[in-house]
């Protein structure tokens, strides 16, 4: 097998940006939706939503930076979106677990978690057009 590079810096800079048009996505598809009812206001949700997705972007991105090379998909759309729905499954999991550890505090929503996936696919498109777009510019 052959080393390849990995590519941190537009790793960094697509995950950033990525996230954060998601975290947007996210709180306007959850407004449309109802599927979580927002307690805040909307610019603390929106500040939230906007760090808290462009650190989910730069993780996604960052896996993808690592794995790119050796996954079998050869479209970027395709692993990106598979590396963002399958880190969200696995966060999902976590929220499974911590509801049958203690149901009272931890409430299991199917609403949620369909909405959860379809924006980690959103992501994973968001990713792979800005993987795309960085690779013909060569950043």
């Amino acid at each position: 097998m052959e080393f390849k590079p990995v590519d941190w810096k537009r790793g960094i800079i697509c995950g950033v940006i990525a996230g954060a048009v998601w975290g947007c996505l996210a709180i306007t598809i959850n407004t449309a939706s109802r599927a979580f009812i927002f307690e805040e206001t909307l610019l603390h949700r929106l500040i939230t939503f906007t760090v808290g997705g462009a650190i989910f972007g730069m993780v996604v991105s960052g896996v993808l930076s690592m794995t790119h090379y050796w996954m079998s998909f050869r479209n970027i759309f395709l692993e990106a979106i598979c590396i963002s729905v399958s880190l969200w499954g696995i966060l999902e999991a976590g929220g499974i677990l911590l509801h049958f550890i203690k149901p009272g505090r931890f409430h299991l929503d199917i609403a949620q978690i369909v909405q959860g996936i379809f924006l980690a696919f959103i992501m994973g498109v968001l990713l792979g057009f800005l993987w795309k777009i960085g690779k013909r510019a060569n950043c």
